[in-house]
């Protein structure tokens, strides 16, 4: 009865199978006229699609003379509208090209999906109005974007704070650097307002309310080292980053020694966001395989999704000592049905200088046997060699840094954790 039921289910997958061939084929017959128009045009010049029309009411222009020159183009696929529909991200790939570099490949985002950009102009038109729809042009000359005129010497944190996580607890020291390095204007370098253009000044805060990613890389460039993708420039609301290489699933099933200098890098990353020079702890609220890319020749793990990012100044909570304030705050791991989830106070990780939050979220989504992702379990550093599982430190120590048995056990279990990686990393390159 079993092998009965197999058997028809076989067909019946392998039916379906044909039929959404069959059914693709038709609507490529259908539209071929369209599609052939589709590779002949650039739609990256087209003032709608890229959203230049809704300016200021959009991420920036800096990079629109590019994108008028037919300097950025979409790569083959990126081209077919009708795939549009499978992009819900709204990331797409494109080759930039200069007369003296030539072409490289880079990353468009429109910082969210169509339902979140549509939101976001009704946002705006709330703001302004009070109703869901108006001209979103006049109606950003009505917000608190506009408000804040060039007579405002600076953006502080009673105006902004709680926009977005960028600015969850924002301090001046934060929005001073967020000003200063603002890519979208010609004369960067000033932390005052008054020497932002007024469209200038409501792209940046509109920017901070709806999608902070681009100050977030504009803040914390990779140039300085910062683990982000390097943001390029906007027009409209197209929004270009270096393309930093494959995702991070994609080395999912790679050889062990890989995988172990991912781990090595990942708990790096961890360490730089939280204990930095700067006084700057960068809480990583979303994190997943895809959130991270591997570079093709350098094999630097990168962050490639930085929107859900909370930057607490760690000066400003030694300086005005909250409650608790110096009690070292332990993340707790709590059971989730959910792919990618974690548990945690945003209002605790601006409250605190000592917190476990990017070891635990790591340790928790990405490297241990707790790890879930596209219906798998086990984490990156599944499968390990016979002789590791036999020793057993790995396994104990990642088992801490997720879920510790200990007062403080995830902080000890993160530091014994990044240096065993390193001397599975160094002993993998001893041995090649």
């Amino acid at each position: 009865m079993l092998r009965i039921l197999s058997l028809k289910f076989g067909r019946v997958y392998r039916c379906g199978k044909f039929l959404f061939i069959v059914a693709l084929f038709v609507i490529l017959l259908m539209n071929t006229h369209n599609l052939l128009a589709s590779f002949q045009r650039n739609e990256l010049t087209d003032r709608r699609f890229i959203g230049l029309n809704k300016c200021p009411a959009c991420f920036g222009t800096s990079w629109c003379r590019k994108f008028m020159n037919s300097q950025v183009t979409f790569e083959m696929w990126g081209r077919l509208r009708f795939l549009d529909f499978f992009n819900v991200k709204n990331v797409y790939f494109a080759q930039y090209g200069e007369p003296r570099e030539g072409t490289r490949r880079v990353v468009l985002k429109r910082l969210g999906s169509n339902q979140e950009l549509a939101e976001i102009d009704q946002k705006i038109c709330k703001r302004a109005t009070g109703r869901p729809r108006c001209d979103l042009i006049q109606g950003m000359y009505k917000t608190e974007f506009a408000r804040l005129n060039g007579d405002v010497r600076l953006l502080t944190p009673e105006v902004v704070e709680g926009w977005s996580d960028l600015v969850h607890c924002p301090s001046q020291r934060l929005l001073d650097r967020v000003v200063r390095r603002y890519a979208e204007t010609k004369d960067s370098g000033s932390f005052l307002l008054k020497n932002l253009k007024d469209t200038e000044r409501m792209q940046l805060l509109m920017t901070l309310a709806f999608n902070p990613e681009p100050l977030v890389l504009q803040s914390f460039p990779s140039d300085e080292g910062w683990p982000f993708a390097k943001y390029l420039g906007a027009c409209g609301r197209m929004v270009a980053v270096n393309y930093v290489g494959e995702e991070l699933w994609s080395f999912y099933n790679a050889p062990w020694e890989k995988r172990v200098d991912l781990a090595k890098q990942l708990m790096d990353i961890a360490e730089q966001l939280t204990n930095n020079d700067f006084d700057f702890a960068l809480y990583l609220l979303d994190v997943s395989f895809d959130n991270f890319a591997v570079g093709p020749r350098d094999g630097k793990v990168i962050v490639v999704d930085a929107e859900n990012i909370i930057v607490a100044d760690k000066r400003l909570i030694k300086q005005n000592k909250p409650e608790n304030y110096d009690v070292w705050y332990e993340s707790r791991y709590e059971e989730c049905d959910k792919e990618a989830c974690l548990s945690f106070s945003k209002d605790i990780l601006c409250s605190r200088v000592t917190v476990d939050h990017n070891y635990y979220a790591i340790c928790q989504n990405l490297l241990s046997r707790f790890a879930t992702w596209r219906g798998t379990t086990g984490g990156l550093l599944h499968d390990p060699p016979a002789d590791l599982v036999k020793d057993g430190r790995l396994t104990a120590l990642l088992d801490e840094c997720t879920r510790p048995q200990k007062q403080y056990g995830r902080f000890q279990a993160a530091k014994e954790l990044q240096e065993y990686l390193t001397e599975l990393t160094q002993l993998s390159n001893t041995n090649r």
